[in-house]
């Protein structure tokens, strides 16, 4: 399983660090620098899959089922998931394909891997899963070796996301699929209005009182920064992937897109 990582590290009891990105004294336009993400995370990684569901009512799981419907059948297949989080799409995609021969999680958060192993543990799957501190703007695997990578409400939060694009261009097979899963700001109507008034004044609030205020007043600012829906499908098309399908959840404030990587990659 770990033939395919270029710095592999320990994934049982302890998930050792690889060395994040050497970008990682850039920030993004927020000021925001990848340890200093990875930091915040770590702090909130005990609370976070409550304040998800309760957050998204729930929906959160749904849209990630929605993801995993899409991961295509691979025997003897790779499948990674960049920034796992606490691992509910690389669980769900465990159950869901057998069939894969290899499962790799991936986050620059230590705090939110540990709390995904400790699920695999739980659930009886800990041995088919690779769990590594990864950053999504270094992805340590070798060229054209996954069969299906995703990313999930990760994307955002990625200082150079330029960068991460042309590394799953890199990793991802001819014919493979690239997954992401994420928020976006909707422009038009009454949902918009409803939309930033929730994430901009209500969400913070309830953050505040079961974890951490800075984090989840930082959720809205990585949203309204990260690309609209035409500028991701651009930015996905000169990397060599072409966009097959989007579904729109809450009236577009949340897609699924599906891509598939070309036989050509673009410098």
């Amino acid at each position: 399983m770990s033939s395919l990582l270029q710095e592999p590290s320990s994934i049982d009891s302890s998930i050792e660090s690889s060395s994040l990105s050497s970008t990682t004294s850039s920030t993004t336009s927020m000021g925001i620098s990848e340890p200093m993400v990875a930091a915040m995370f770590d702090r909130i990684s005990d609370r976070y899959d409550f304040l998800n569901r309760l957050l998204s009512a729930r929906q959160d799981l749904r849209w990630r089922k929605f993801l995993v419907s899409m991961i295509p059948t691979r025997k003897g297949g790779t499948y990674l998931d960049m920034a796992t989080g606490t691992g509910d799409v690389l669980l769900a995609a465990t159950k869901s394909h057998p069939e894969y021969a290899t499962f790799i999680g991936c986050d620059i958060s230590k705090g939110m891997l540990d709390v995904a192993h400790k699920k695999a543990v739980a659930m009886g799957l800990s041995e088919r899963m690779t769990w590594e501190v990864m950053s999504a703007e270094t992805i340590a695997l070798e060229s054209q070796s996954v069969d299906c990578a995703s990313i999930s409400f990760g994307l955002r939060n990625v200082v150079n996301k330029e960068k991460s694009l042309t590394e799953f261009a890199r990793v991802v097979k001819p014919g493979g699929l690239f997954l992401i899963l994420e928020f976006f700001t909707p422009t038009s109507g009454i949902m918009s209005r409803v939309f930033q008034y929730y994430f901009h004044h209500v969400l913070p609030k309830i953050g505040r009182l079961f974890s951490e205020k800075e984090a989840y007043a930082y959720l809205p600012k990585s949203v309204a920064s990260f690309y609209s829906p035409t500028d991701l499908r651009a930015s996905l098309q000169s990397k060599g992937f072409t966009v097959e399908k989007e579904i729109n959840f809450l009236f577009g404030a949340c897609r699924l897109v599906k891509s598939r990587r070309g036989n050509f990659q673009s410098k």
